[in-house]
C-alpha cells in the first residue's frame, strides 16, 4: 500500500483549526485568519489530489502515523472541492457575515469536514460528522428546533449504528473501514440506523424541513457550506455500500424510489414557495436526493453522475447563496417572489452571475452539470425504467423556480427609491467569476474530473453487481 508523501490530511485538518483560533480572538482579523486556514487547506488537497492521480487511482494513506486517514479517488475531490468553497465564501461574504464567531465557527465545520472525508477509521469519520454537526445544534448556527433534531437524530443514529459494529466485528481494529469491508458487521440493525443518518442528513422525505428551516433562519452562507458537504452521499459511498453490500442490494430499489419521490417533491414545493431562501433550499434538497437514487441506481453511468453532481451542486448552489446574500445585503430585506422589482438595474453582474448558476444547476449545454445530469439520467433509467423518468421531471420543475426567482428578483419595472447601490464589488466579483469559470470549462473539458470520479464509481457499482464475490473475497 502507497503512502502520501506528507501527512497531508492532517494538515488539511490542523491549519484551519489553527485559524480558527486566531479568527475567534478578533474581529478584524477574522477575515484573513479564514482565508489563510482554508487557503492552507485548498494548497494539501490540491497536493493529495495530484498524487491520488499520479498513482493511477490507488489508496494511499498518511506516512508517520496510526493510519487514521487515506485518501483515493473519491474523496480526493471532496476534499479539494469543499476547501475552495470555504476560501471563496469567506473571501466575498459581506463584512457583516465574517464575524469572529461566524469565521471562526466556519473553519471548525471545514476542519472537522476535511477529517471525515479523509478518514480511514470509522469511529474518527462519526466524531467528524458530529463535530460538524454541533454549531448547528447547540452552537452558535442554531435556529428552530427541526435543524435540530434533525442533525441530532443523525448524529445519534450514526453513533447507534458504529456502537451495533463494534460490538458485532470479530477484527482486532472494529473501527478500520478496510477491515470492515464486505463483512455486514451488525447486520440490518447497523444498515437501517446508517441509512437513517444518511436520510437525516440529506434532508430525504420526510426529514427534508429541516434544510428548509435552516436556510431561512440561519447565516445562510455556513449553512450553504454545510448541507454541500454531501456527508449523506459520501457515507453511503464511502460505508455503506462496501461494508454492507448484500443488504444495499436489496433495499437501494426502495431507498432510491424514496430519493426520486423527494427530489420530486422538493421541485413541486419550491415552484409554490416564495421565500427565496427556502426556495433554494428546497432545490438543494431535490439535486441532493437526486445524487442518491444516482448511487443507489447500481449503474456505473448513474453512480459516476452523483459523484460528478455533487461537485456540480456544491459549486452552482454555492454561487447562486451568494449572490442572494449579496442582494440582501445591499437592499436591506429578504426576497419573495410578490413583485417584479428590476434589480438588475442596480447590480447587473450578479444578475448574470445568478442566471449562469441558475442554469449550470439544471443541466444547461455547455456546463459541467449537463455531462452529470446526462449521466444520472441514463443511469436511474436503467435501473429504474419507469420512475426513472421523474428524475427529468424534477430537474424540469428545479429549472421553472430559478428562472422564476431570477425574474422576481432582477427583471420587471425599474424600482423607485432605490439610490447608491452597487454591482459587485472586485472581491466578490473574483469568487463569483472562477465559480463561472469552473462550471464553462469543466463542461467543455470533463475528462479529467469524469475520469477521476468514473474510477471510483466503477469500484462502487462492482460491490453492488457482485456483492457475493465481493464477501467472500474478504
Amino acid at each position: 500500500m502507497a503512502d502520501l508523501s506528507l501527512p497531508l490530511i492532517s494538515a488539511s485538518i490542523g491549519i484551519p483549526a489553527a485559524a480558527a483560533a486566531v479568527a475567534f480572538t478578533n474581529d478584524a482579523r477574522a477575515r484573513m485568519a479564514g482565508i489563510a486556514g482554508a487557503a492552507g487547506a485548498a494548497l494539501c488537497s490540491m497536493e493529495i489530489l495530484r498524487e491520488v492521480q499520479t498513482a493511477n487511482g490507488a489508496r494511499l494513506v498518511e506516512p508517520w502515523g496510526p493510519g487514521l486517514f487515506a485518501a483515493d479517488p473519491l474523496n480526493a475531490t471532496f476534499l479539494l472541492v469543499y476547501a475552495l468553497l470555504t476560501m471563496g465564501i469567506v473571501i466575498l461574504a459581506p463584512k457583516r457575515d465574517t464575524s469572529a464567531k461566524i469565521t471562526g465557527t466556519t473553519l471548525l465545520v471545514l476542519a472537522g469536514t476535511m477529517a471525515a472525508y479523509g478518514a480511514d477509521n470509522l469511529a474518527l469519520l462519526a466524531v467528524a460528522w458530529v463535530l460538524t454537526a454541533l454549531p448547528f445544534i447547540v452552537g452558535p448556527f442554531t435556529g428552530t428546533w427541526r435543524p435540530r433534531a434533525g442533525l441530532a437524530a443523525s448524529c445519534l443514529a450514526l453513533l447507534g449504528a458504529i456502537g451495533i459494529i463494534a460490538g458485532a466485528a470479530r477484527t482486532a481494529d472494529p473501527f478500520s473501514l478496510a477491515a470492515l469491508q464486505g463483512h455486514n458487521y451488525g447486520g440490518s440493525a447497523a444498515f437501517g440506523l446508517l441509512i437513517v443518518a444518511i436520510v437525516c442528513r440529506t434532508g430525504i422525505f420526510p426529514a427534508h424541513a429541516w434544510i428548509e428551516d435552516a436556510a431561512e433562519a440561519g447565516p445562510v452562507l455556513p449553512v450553504c457550506l454545510f448541507i454541500n458537504g454531501h456527508f449523506g452521499a459520501f457515507l453511503l459511498a464511502r460505508v455503506v455500500i462496501p461494508d454492507y453490500p448484500l443488504s444495499a442490494q436489496g433495499a437501494f430499489p426502495i431507498l432510491s424510489d424514496l430519493a426520486l419521490f423527494t427530489a420530486v417533491y422538493a421541485a413541486v414545493r419550491a415552484v409554490a414557495e416564495s421565500h427565496a431562501r427556502r426556495t433554494l433550499a428546497l432545490l438543494v434538497i431535490s439535486q441532493s436526493a437526486c445524487i442518491l437514487a444516482g448511487l443507489e441506481s447500481a449503474t456505473q453511468e448513474g453512480i459516476t453522475g452523483a459523484l460528478i453532481h455533487c461537485v456540480v451542486v456544491a459549486v452552482a448552489t454555492t454561487g447562486l447563496f451568494s449572490v442572494l446574500r449579496l442582494m440582501e445585503v445591499r437592499f436591506g430585506r429578504s426576497f419573495t417572489s410578490d413583485h417584479y422589482l428590476g434589480l438588475a438595474e442596480y447590480t447587473p453582474r450578479l444578475a448574470v452571475f445568478f442566471v449562469v448558476c441558475g442554469l449550470a444547476l439544471v443541466g444547461l449545454p455547455g456546463t459541467f452539470s449537463f455531462c452529470s445530469e446526462d449521466l444520472l439520467i441514463h443511469g436511474t433509467l436503467a435501473s429504474h425504467p419507469q420512475v426513472g423518468l421523474l428524475l427529468p421531471l424534477a430537474t424540469a420543475m428545479n429549472a421553472v423556480s430559478l428562472f422564476r426567482m431570477f425574474s422576481k428578483i432582477f427583471l420587471g419595472t425599474q424600482r423607485t427609491g432605490v439610490h447608491g447601490v452597487g454591482d459587485a464589488i472586485a472581491r466578490e466579483r473574483w469568487v463569483l467569476t472562477a465559480i463561472v469559470v469552473f462550471i464553462v470549462a469543466a463542461g467543455m473539458m470533463p475528462n479529467a474530473i469524469v475520469s477521476l470520479r468514473a474510477n471510483a464509481a466503477q469500484e462502487i457499482s462492482q460491490v453492488l453487481l457482485h456483492p457475493v464475490a465481493k464477501v467472500w473475497n474478504h
